[in-house]
């Protein structure tokens, strides 16, 4: 589900906003003056393809219409009725709040102009009934811990009521939202994906996190887990790779013996072949996948007949073996080149003992916690593009100059173009920076402050 378009009205009570995507283009910049709600336009985004109420309702908007590319269009309506001064009474529950008025969120999803399902989400209904706060403990991994706070047991961190509900809406039964989200709904969430990267990378980046520890700590922590997350893809590509070399080996005689040969590979071909698989192999002895770096095979200078279908076999096999690792190679050699360019007097190695490592340029080895907070940065954002975000999601990122070195802004959207193409996601920059933009101005939106909600220039 390619997202190709994006409007917004009544934006902070005042703004319309419109994007689109090319069909060419894998990315699109918003810029604009403080207070046109770059952040909010993202959050917005984010909240409506996931279906969660609880966060829509807390961000100030009237419409909003997502398309994608087979022509679906999610259309977000919100509604709020004030209340009335008599029906403004104290609450009976100490921690309830006072009723702020009916408030819903109307999900609208059509095809081709056709409404497929609508969904009317009543937030305030949760306020007004205070007994349905101990509730949500039968039902989620909550705790209350304070008057609208509540703790994640599984997680570690901390909600508000609707987030609570946002993350775990699934398993509530529908009188907490007024009724139950339709299946066709359901569906939908499932076949998008949007992935915000905030302002503050590690709110979203950082699972499990403790506001008493401070976000140098968390992004030390955060590379300690990717260098973990690694190992395991590394072990997990050696074992599909062992799986595969077993079943090729056990069957290789019996295919060698009965091969029909239309034609025979040329000795030119072979030679050609074992020198590509050769280079292949040096790189993944680089990164400890495969211990011997060569092939080890000395060819003769005139191979016969039978030689040339035994070795074209042999390459065939080994060809079939070695691409289980090409998907994680990809990736793997894009993040050290990125990273290694960045840094100054280090280095980081990849291996499949320890993920990933550091060495000055001295070769002593360098712990996490020694790297610059714009060098964790750097490399929790892209280790997260790289190897969390699946193909097809749309990419969210918030004023990505944070943190970065102008030198490092210049090429920020060169390089995550380079991730897009090997992930396979379209993203939207969010920045003031004038060097983010650089040569992109042609894929630059303005959001526009002089466009009030009501179409007039203000």
């Amino acid at each position: 589900m390619e997202t190709t378009s994006i409007e917004v009205e009544g934006l902070i009570g005042r703004y319309n906003h419109k994007i689109l995507f090319a069909q060419e283009d894998d990315f699109v910049i918003l810029h604009g003056p403080n207070g046109v709600g770059k952040t909010m336009l993202l959050e917005l985004v984010k909240a409506a393809s996931d279906l969660q109420p609880g966060k829509l309702m807390s961000i100030p908007f009237s419409r909003a219409r997502i398309g994608y590319h087979d022509g679906t269009v999610l259309q977000l309506t919100r509604h709020t009725q004030e209340t009335l001064p008599f029906e403004e009474i104290e609450p009976e529950h100490p921690k309830a709040r006072p009723n702020p008025g009916e408030t819903s969120i109307t999900f609208t999803l059509l095809r081709g102009r056709q409404v497929v399902s609508e969904w009317t989400a009543k937030i305030t209904e949760i306020y007004q009934r205070p007994g349905r706060s101990s509730r949500l403990e039968h039902y989620a991994p909550v705790r209350q811990v304070a008057a609208h706070i509540w703790r994640d047991i599984e997680e570690g961190d901390h909600l508000t009521k609707e987030e609570v509900l946002d993350r775990y809406g699934d398993a509530l039964p529908a009188e907490f939202f007024g009724s139950k989200m339709p299946e066709e709904l359901r569906e939908f969430r499932q076949e998008t994906n949007v992935h915000l990267i905030e302002t503050q990378r590690l709110v979203v980046l950082q699972r499990g996190r403790t506001p008493a520890r401070s976000e140098y700590a968390q992004l030390s922590t955060k590379v300690a887990e990717f260098a973990d997350d690694l190992k395991e893809r590394l072990g997990a590509a050696l074992a599909e790779n062992s799986r595969i070399s077993q079943e090729r080996d056990r069957t290789y005689p019996l295919r060698l013996l009965e091969r029909a040969w239309p034609e025979t590979p040329s000795d030119e071909q072979i030679r050609e072949r074992y020198s590509s698989q050769s280079e292949l192999r040096e790189r993944l002895a680089q990164i400890s996948l495969l211990d011997e770096k060569t092939g080890g095979i000395s060819l003769p200078e005139k191979m016969e007949l039978w030689q040339r279908r035994v070795m074209w076999t042999y390459l065939e096999d080994s060809q079939s073996k070695l691409e289980t690792f090409l998907p994680l190679l990809e990736k793997i050699n894009l993040f050290q080149e990125i990273i290694n360019s960045r840094f100054l007097s280090k280095e980081m190695v990849i291996d499949r003992r320890a993920g990933i490592s550091f060495e000055t340029d001295e070769g002593h080895e360098l712990d996490s916690t020694m790297l610059s907070s714009g060098e964790q940065h750097e490399l929790v954002l892209l280790y997260d593009l790289l190897f969390s975000v699946p193909a097809g999601a749309l990419v969210l990122i918030d004023e990505p100059e944070i943190s970065l070195h102008v030198n490092w802004q210049k090429r920020f959207l060169d390089d995550i173009r380079r991730v897009s193409q090997i992930s396979g996601f379209r993203f939207i920059v969010a920045t003031h920076s004038p060097q983010i933009i650089g040569k992109w101005w042609n894929r630059a939106v303005a959001l526009d402050p002089r466009f009030t909600a009501e179409g007039d220039h203000a």
